[in-house]
């Protein structure tokens, strides 16, 4: 009998206005009342048999039924001058029952509803550069698209959310001209070898607003760095054994040098010899 309840999933709390459409079919039967609920409060009935047809509830706090515009398949309310009353008093599930008269049929649709500013933009990710060694320090910024709520910010690498301990917040809590408001947090954390899958580090920054439904309710920005040169990644990607020992290869380096430069002068020293005792026979002959 309910095809559906017809509601924004999402509405703008500066909105004045919030309109549900209730709709059905009665199969040829006559309709004896139309309720509509929020979280389980009454907010207006609907039928056509009473004197006045429509009724409001005035008992949920902060909610305004249009009479005038509310009727068997629509509930219209108005909101107030303050944004944060608007937020209360727009969202809730809402449901509008519809029945019968003979045979009594009852049937309702269900509709969710989030009071939020979205934002109109991708989170900006600034610090990042196109390039790093590893051991240094990746430090990093990330700031929302103004909200309300705001934003809940989180960073990325490789995928793998970056423990709280790692992160600050900056700003939280600037204020736009429409109570709409943009947080900033900062990263820093040292890279080690296992930071770069294939010589790449992808970094992602994700804004997301609490308590508003929807999985597109996440905003994401995303970038890559990558080590600073092909011989560095190539000698980070050795086995941990030999990558933890670069001073003992060192050393052997030098010992090698050493005793190439030691053979070269005995070689040295005996040609030197050789052509002095040869020189001597030639004289005595």
């Amino acid at each position: 009998m309910v095809r559906g309840l017809r509601a924004p999933a999402v509405v703008d709390p500066r909105s004045p206005e919030l309109l549900l459409r209730c709709e059905y079919d009665l199969g040829g039967n006559e309709l004896y009342a139309v309720n509509w609920f929020r979280n389980e409060d009454v907010l207006f009935r609907y039928s056509p048999s009473l004197v006045p047809k429509a009724t409001a509830y005035p008992g949920v706090a902060d909610v305004n039924v249009s009479l005038e515009h509310s009727n068997a398949e629509q509930l219209l309310l108005i909101g107030h001058q303050d944004v944060q009353r608007n937020m209360k008093s727009y969202e809730g599930t809402y449901v509008c029952e519809v029945s019968t008269e003979r045979p009594f049929l009852t049937d309702y649709g269900v509709a969710n509803v989030s009071a939020a500013i979205l934002p109109k933009a991708n989170p900006v990710l600034e610090g990042l550069r196109h390039n790093y060694q590893v051991g240094e320090f990746l430090e990093l910024a990330c700031t929302s698209a103004p909200s309300l709520p705001p934003a809940e910010l989180s960073f990325y690498l490789n995928g793998r959310k970056m423990d709280k301990s790692r992160t600050r917040i900056d700003r939280s809590g600037s204020p736009s001209a429409d109570v709409a408001s943009s947080v900033r947090l900062v990263l820093s954390t040292k890279l080690e070898r296992q930071h770069f899958q294939a010589g790449t580090l992808r970094v992602a920054c994700v804004a997301h607003l609490p308590n508003v439904a929807g999985s597109s309710r996440d905003y994401r920005t995303e970038a890559m760095a990558t080590l600073a040169a092909r011989n560095q990644r190539l000698a980070q990607e050795l086995p941990p054994s030999l990558a933890a020992r670069p001073n003992s290869a060192a050393a052997a380096g030098l010992t090698i040098d050493s005793w190439g430069m030691f053979v070269l002068a005995a070689i040295w020293l005996i040609a030197e010899n050789t052509e002095i005792l040869f020189a001597s026979f030639l004289i005595r002959v």
